[in-house]
């Protein structure tokens, strides 16, 4: 891996990772975000505080009310 390789660039990483064999190695690309699984655990934690105290028929009587 070139010392000078920003690991945050990812037009460098596809540079990098088109390169003709014995190519390079290392980590071409690297950012910091959240997870699938923590993006939908946000959500549902979410949803939930929205509909807390509700019964399930009342949820679903809401749902098909927007439907109209």
């Amino acid at each position: 891996m070139p010392a000078d390789h920003d690991v945050t660039d990812e037009v460098a990483a596809y540079r990098l990772a088109g390169l003709s064999f014995p190519g390079v190695f290392g980590i071409l690309y690297q950012v910091q975000r959240p997870t699938k699984n923590a993006l939908e655990g946000r959500i549902m934690a979410e949803h939930q505080a929205r509909v807390k105290g509700a019964e399930s028929w009342q949820i679903l009587a809401r749902t098909f009310e927007k439907l109209k």
